[in-house]
Order: C-alpha cells, then structure tokens, then sequence
C-alpha cells in the first residue's frame, strides 16, 4: 500500500502567485565547536552569522519579505541559521539562486583570508584549502505555494524541507592525502606538511625556530594539524571592536584581578613594567579590542600571562626561571602574592516552548509571526550589552533568535544568566502558545578549569542546558562544575523556586568560612552509604544532624538556625516527591551538590 502524502494546502489564486520559501545553513554545532582557541570559536560563528546575513539580504534584494528573521537592519546583531520569507519568484528558480549567492561569499571570504597565510602558498596547499572551504556548507531550502492559510503553508514547508535533508547527496572527497588529521574536528586533512613540526630529535634551537614559522606561516602552534577550515576561522579578520577575542584564562583571572582593582592595587602601572620585561624575553602579549579592554583592569592585554603555564608555553625553558620572576613581581605588586583562581564559565541559553509559541502565533497569519520574529530581535539586538557591560565583563560568541553563547568570569555568570532569562520572558510575555506555554529561557552554565580542552567544556555547556530543558515545565538553570581532579557535579532547578536562592546563600556562608568545606563531602558519603537503606525522614533528620554540629569559621561558630532552617526546607520539599526509585526527588545528595558548587562560585568572588 502507498504512503499517503502530507495534505497540500490549496493553492490560493490571486494575480501573482506567491511562495513561502526556507533555506537553511550547516553544519552549526560541530563547525563552531571545532576551535581550540576562544578566538577560534567565535570566528567560526561569525563566519555562519555572516553568510545567514547574506542570504537574508540577498532574498530581501529579490524583493522578498523577511518573516524570520524580521528585523529592519540586518547588521544589528548575529542572524540565525534558517531564513523565512515570502517571495514572488518560484522556489526551483530562487534556491540555486540564494545557494549560489551564499558559496559565493563563502569562497571571497576564503580567498582574501589565505591570501595573508603565506605557508598555503608556499607549500602549494592553496587548492586543496579552498576546496576543503567549499565544501563545507550543508545549504537546503524549499519551498511552496501560497495558499489562504498561512499555518498550513509552513507546516507544508518544514516537512518539505525535513525530507529534503533526508534525501541528501554524499559525495567522496576528491583530497585523500596519506596525512594527519585536523588536531580540531578530527575530519579533514592538515595542510601542514609534517616536516614543519618540531621533532624529538631536533636540538633546542631547531624547536625554537620551527615553532616560530609554523606561527609566521600558518598562525599555528607547534602541536596544531590545522586544516582549510580551521586556517579560515584562525586567520579571519573582523571590524577592530568586535576582535581579539579574550582567552579562557582572561575570564578565570578577571575576578582577583576586579577585586584588587576596587581596592585601590595600582594594577595599571604594574602591568605596563610587566609586559615589558616580557617583551625582552621576546613573548608577544596578546592584545584585547577596545570593548573588552575597558572592562579589564589590565586594559588591553588578555589576562593569560598571569598564569605561570600559560606564560612559559612558547618560552625556551632557558627563559623560564627569569619569566616566572616577572610574574611574582607583578603578583607581589598588585594581589598580596595571591594568584587567580583557574575556573570560569561558557553560558548556553535556548528558548523554551518555542516550537508551541511558534505555531500558534504563525496560526494568527504571516503578520503575527512577524512581530513576534521582530520581538525576538530585539531580544538578541540586547544580549551583547547584557553580556559585556562593565557588571558581567563577558565576552559574547553568538546571539541569533533565542540561542546564546557567550564566556564570563565565575564572580558575574550567575547575575548575567539572571539578566538574560528576565529580558528574554519580558520581550516575549505578549506571545503564548495554544496550552497558554510561556516563552521562557533555560540556561545552561558550565564550569571549567582555563587549560582543559574548549570543545570539552562547550559540550558540558550544551549538556547543562538539556539538563535545564528537562525540569518540569523547563524555565530552568543547569550548573555543572567539571573539576580537573575529580568528575562532574551537576546542579538544577527553576528560575521561580528557591534553588537560585539557596545557592546564592550557600555562596554568602562560604564566602564567609561560615560552612566548613568537608561537610558536603560528609553528606554525600551518607548518602552513599545509606540513601537507598534508610525512608527519607531518617535520612533528612541525619544529614540536619551532621549540620548541625558542623562548625564554621574553622570550629568556631555554629552554622545559623535560619541557614539550617533553609536546608530543612528544601529537602522536606525533596522527600515530598519520589523518583521512579522511590527516592526524594531532591535529597541529600543534590544539597551536597549545590554546596560544592557554591565553594566554586564563592573562591572566585573572594572571602570577606
């Protein structure tokens, strides 16, 4: 028996027929992710930013109307992946037309980029880089007639589009070189000739002077098997503000280096001596663009000299001893000797019940789902200034619809994350979906060490967000502290219970060395032993037990009534609730948790 069709809209007859038309751009998530450096990763989304533009624009200049994204000025900020309009000319004419314009792009940009990588050229390498570059994109678009009923129409359209991307081509690559792999996303071929790389067996002074021309020939270090696209995103150049781009350790050390500045440390005209005296050891200090410069007290040197791993990477270990000195004499001048704690976070939000609000706005007509795509704008349009300003001293990769990536510092997350759900609710609370479903923001925080592998905290990220969405009724923030030395701690809990409320006060105890540090490692060890043995009122009355005669301040002070009260609470709420198990839904194990956690946040805003 033959599969019925999806039932086609009729079409509607007017003087000139008109088309609801979709094109889409990828891959996204492993494109962007495929970045070993901050700068890297956000060049990447800029890049698929920048091409959406160019699709957009192009469709707009064919004279068609911009549904999604809607918003007048294209430039303002990142435009989203998938481009909705309404257009006169025929799907079978405008598609080639629109792909055509967006590779085209693709492959400008390309060429002006290598021609500043003179190690392409060199090597001969330029051909198979531009063909690397080329085929990149995943471009899919459809299209359909319009008929009287606009909700219809794009329904018909998703599912043309979603069985387009289910009969895609493949195609062999014609580059199959007996050679390494890119060191980033692990597919496509280095174009760094091996014999470039130091070996084991080269003297000092033969390491030294390779690892300098792989940086002045390709940009690369000296273990970086860099491909076409990776050469692209590590050598494409942006307007000046919105470039360089900080580095993971910027952001760990920007708390120390805020509250030091507060207090008075001549930060300034230590760090001018400093990065002198690196300059006779001949390290080049990476400089910041202007608007995350005014936010750091250093001005526009990126933070990473400021830790001893960093500074002696690209160093000769003759120079180490001499390098190490300059640091302890910027440390001394500046924080009492205390060196910045190595944490910071990569913030992940995402839209909730979008799809939902979506269909029942577009069920209103074309219009409606206009000024709602105008809406969104205008929350993105607002995120940079959130993220950057001189409370959260961020630094934002991508904001495109209700999607958002961006880096901070562990002493400002929490109030960002903040700031951003309340913002994304406030421009959308006119929309709802057929069941009455907000449009929320869930967010999703990770916590990492500045040296571990960038692609390894954004896929913790993009976890913690998942884990937000997976709440009841979403509306949700996810932490998840990835400590070097040990595994992954995991904390949730929605915008409009007391979790953000609780860890905040769990963060203000620590701060203040009025919780000791071992008693959350005490709670889960009960928890271990007799969570599953015990009914949850034993076990919440022996965790009460063991806070209690806790002692802060080094056994000095008991832990309040009113903070023991608030533990009470939350884990009387807890075993109100049973999981498939039979477990509370929220027990010790998770009040251990959301301790250790605080500890994190709290070493990173100071004691007091």
């Amino acid at each position: 028996m033959a599969t019925p069709s999806p039932k086609t809209p009729p079409v509607r007859h007017t003087t000139m027929q008109t088309y609801l038309f979709l094109v889409t751009l990828g891959p996204i998530q492993d494109f962007i992710a495929a970045a070993r450096r901050t700068r890297d990763l956000w060049a990447g989304s800029q890049l698929l930013s920048d091409l959406s533009r160019v699709a957009a624009q192009f469709l707009r200049d064919q004279g068609a109307t911009l549904i999604f994204p809607a918003q007048a000025a294209l430039q303002q900020h990142e435009v989203a992946n998938r481009i909705l309009v309404e257009t006169t000319i025929a799907p079978q004419v405008l598609g080639p037309q629109v792909e055509d314009a967006i590779r085209c792009a693709l492959r400008d940009h390309a060429e002006r980029t290598f021609a500043a990588v003179r190690g392409l050229r060199e090597e001969g390498m330029l051909p198979v880089a531009l063909q690397q570059v080329d085929e990149l994109l995943e471009i899919f678009w459809a299209g359909v007639a319009r008929s009287d009923t606009y909700q219809a129409d794009r329904e018909h359209l998703e599912a043309a589009l979603a069985a387009r991307k289910n009969t895609r081509s493949f195609g062999q690559p014609a580059y199959q070189a007996s050679v390494p792999k890119s060191s980033l996303d692990g597919m496509r071929e280095s174009l760094i000739p091996e014999a470039l790389f130091p070996a084991r067996h080269d003297s000092e002074a033969e390491r030294t002077v390779k690892r300098q021309r792989l940086f002045d020939r390709f940009g690369a270090g000296q273990a970086e098997r860099l491909s076409g696209v990776d050469l692209l995103k590590r050598h494409s150049h942006y307007k000046a503000e919105l470039g360089d781009f900080p580095s993971t350790s910027h952001f760990a050390a920007l708390p120390l280096l805020t509250r030091q500045h507060m207090h008075g440390e001549a930060i300034p005209q230590a760090i001018t001596r400093y990065v002198a005296d690196l300059a006779r050891l001949g390290v080049k200090v990476e400089r910041l663009a202007k608007r995350f410069a005014t936010a750091s007290p250093l001005g526009a040197y990126d933070a990473s000299i400021l830790f001893e791993e960093r500074l002696i990477e690209d160093i000769a270990p003759s120079e180490h001893a001499e390098a190490r000195g300059y640091l302890a004499d910027f440390l001394e001048a500046t924080t009492n000797r205390r060196c910045p704690e190595p944490y910071y976070a990569i913030l992940h939000a995402d839209g909730d019940n979008m799809g939902k609000v979506i269909d029942h706005q577009a069920g209103a007509g074309m219009a409606t789902h206009q000024s709602f795509s105008r809406d969104l704008d205008r929350f993105a349009d607002g995120v940079r200034a959130i993220v950057e300003d001189g409370a959260h001293r961020g630094a934002l990769v991508y904001a495109g619809g209700d999607d958002v990536l961006a880096f901070l510092p562990l002493d400002t997350v929490l109030a960002c994350a903040t700031v951003l759900a309340e913002s994304f609710a406030a421009k959308l609370a006119a929309y709802k979906g057929a069941q009455h479903e907000d449009a929320t923001l869930s967010v999703g925080i990770a916590l990492g060490h500045h040296l571990e592998p960038l692609a390894d905290l954004l896929n913790l990220a993009r976890a913690a967000e998942k884990e937000a969405k997976r709440q009841p009724g979403k509306h949700a923030l996810a932490i998840a502290l990835s400590k070097r030395s040990g595994g992954t701690t995991t904390i949730v809990g929605g915008w409009q219970g007391g979790f953000l409320q609780r860890l905040t006060r769990f963060i203000e105890l620590h701060r203040h060395d009025a919780f000791p540090d071992g008693a959350a490692y005490e709670l889960r060890s009960l928890d271990e032993r007799v969570g599953r043995a015990l009914p949850a009122e034993a076990l919440c009355a022996e965790a009460l037990r063991i806070l209690q005669r806790k002692r802060g301040k080094h056994g000095e002070a008991e832990v309040s009534d009113a903070d023991r009260v608030l533990m009470e609470q939350a884990l009387a709420n807890g075993a109100a609730e049973r999981r498939s198990a039979g477990r509370p839904a929220w027990g010790i194990h998770e009040l251990a948790d959301e301790l250790i956690v605080a500890r994190e946040f709290a070493r990173a805003q100071g004691a007091t």
